[in-house]
Parts: structure tokens; sequence; C-alpha cells
């Protein structure tokens, strides 16, 4: 039993860290294409979002929402987001690479780096309401959950008397 538990969380694992990476790669293309765009794709991507409501509902609340959320976004604001995606998202690759490396300083490291990254997460969801951060921190905790158990694991094999 204790054997299908540790494959499990081999599995788990390996999937997580994986999706980190490739979430990773993506918030650095993100951040990337914001600073070399400004806000012009921000801009063109609520108007493709919206243009079809405003079409039919001028007064479509979600859609004018959207629209005063986009207009309203400020340039520190733009400069954090970009900053941030792409410092999160090399953090992501970084220590994803090395953990898929078997490289042991990493799994405390990412538990010590992701800790943070989840609290703010928790804390900007009490700001916004984002169903998206919930399922984002909920996920992150149990990547942090099965880093924590493979490196118990690790530790364990190590100490184990030859």
């Amino acid at each position: 039993m204790k054997k299908i538990f540790n494959k499990i969380i081999d599995d788990f694992f390996e999937v997580g860290v994986i999706i980190k990476l490739f979430f990773g790669f993506f918030e650095v293309l993100t951040g990337t294409i914001l600073a070399i765009s400004g806000k012009l794709i921000v801009n063109n991507l609520v108007i493709f979002l919206t243009q079809q409501e405003i079409s039919e509902d001028p007064n479509d609340f979600f859609a004018n929402s959207l629209i005063q959320i986009s207009n309203g976004i400020s340039s520190s604001l733009h400069v954090f987001a970009i900053v941030y995606l792409i410092f999160h998202g090399v953090v992501n690759i970084f220590l994803g690479a090395f953990l898929l490396k078997g490289k042991l300083w990493a799994y405390p490291a990412a538990i010590g780096v992701f800790f943070p990254f989840l609290i703010y997460q928790i804390y900007r969801y009490f700001h916004t309401h984002s169903l998206a951060l919930i399922f984002l921190s909920i996920f992150d905790a149990f990547v942090m959950w099965i880093i924590f158990m493979e490196y118990n694991k690790k530790i364990a094999k190590l100490n184990k008397p030859v």
C-alpha cells in the first residue's frame, strides 16, 4: 500500500512541477508581450471580448465593467503586472527545472519561495473575489504539499542505514 502511495506522490509531483514549468513559460511570455506592446494588447483583448455584447446591448453591465477596468489600468499597475509575471515565471521555471532534476536544495527553496506567492494570491482574493485565484491557490498549496512529501521521501532514503 505504501508503495502505491509513493508512486502516486511521485506522479503528482512530476505533473504538478511540469504544470508549474508550463505556467512559468506562459507567465514570462505574457509579461514580455505586455512589456513590448504596452497597453495596446490589453485594450485589443478587451475590445475582442466585449464587441459582441456591446453591439447587442450597449448597456451590458459585464462588458462595460470590463472596459472600465481596462481603461482604469494605471501605468504603475501595468509595470507591476509585467514585473510580477516575468519574475514569478522565471522563479517557476528555475525551481521547477531543479526539482525535476532531483536537487535536494530545491525542495525547501521551492516551498519557501512559493509560500509567499500563495499568501499574496490569498490576499488578492479578498480584494478581487476571483475564483481563478482560489483555484490557483488550491493548486499551489497542493503542489507545495506534494513537494514536501517528495522531499521527506528523499531525506528518509538518504538517512536509511546501509
